[in-house]
């Protein structure tokens, strides 16, 4: 299950997945990207798989809005909320 981190309805949303668990969630990412008023397509959802199979991490943090989708390790999330 995805923890939710942040949303701006209609703009935003921040949530992390557990690392290697991002195909099984598929449906998930899906809609709450549709909950923000956006979509992401399958092979950006490959990639994420993929980045958290070969990168060091716990969970992998998923950024989605209009007009990006962005993942980070939670390491780097930490480090680039924490820079502010």
């Amino acid at each position: 299950m995805p923890k939710i981190i942040s949303i701006v309805p209609e703009v935003e949303i921040i949530f992390s997945l557990p690392r290697g668990k991002i195909i099984e969630n598929k449906s998930i990412i899906y809609l709450l990207a549709q909950y923000i008023g956006t979509t992401v397509n399958f092979d950006d959802i490959n990639k994420a798989q993929l980045f958290s199979l070969e990168e060091e991490m716990n969970d992998l943090v998923l950024i989605i809005n209009h007009s990006d989708f962005v993942f980070l390790t939670d390491k780097e999330y930490e480090i680039h909320n924490s820079q502010g």
